[in-house]
């Protein structure tokens, strides 16, 4: 269970990337079938067109799913992280979230290894009863 709270709250961040990613795609999508549609408004559409035009809106639909798939994984996050104290989540923010070295976060939040340590481990064992 320990395993499998690090990982997602490790994938938050990637998460955030890959919906942006996806917006992104979806945005190019439309812009390519806005332009694609522009050349073609007088003449009758053919079923090569049609079938295109099908392939665009299944394409934005499942970006769109997926977005929000991972909106909700990351909003899942973030509730379980409201059961820590802020010194809490700041030690699981920059260890797995940003990812920093154990180093730059004892000099950052002015504690020892062991110190660290212990708060990660406690705060990880609040996430899982939560």
């Amino acid at each position: 269970m320990e395993e499998k709270v690090k990982r997602e709250l490790a994938l938050y961040k990637l998460r955030e990337i890959e919906i942006e990613d996806m917006k992104l795609k979806i945005e190019e999508l439309k812009v390519g079938e806005q332009i694609g549609a522009s050349n073609f408004d007088e003449k009758v559409q053919t079923s090569m067109s049609c079938k295109n035009n099908d392939y665009v809106l299944n394409q934005i639909e499942n970006l769109e799913k997926k977005i929000r798939f991972n909106e909700i994984a990351n909003k899942r996050v973030d509730n379980a992280l409201k059961v820590l104290d802020n010194f809490e989540k700041e030690v699981i923010n920059m260890l797995l979230i940003e990812k920093s070295s154990i180093s730059e976060t004892t000099k950052r939040l002015y504690r020892s290894k062991r110190q660290i340590y212990y708060i990660l481990n406690q705060a990880i064992n609040k996430i899982k009863i939560a």
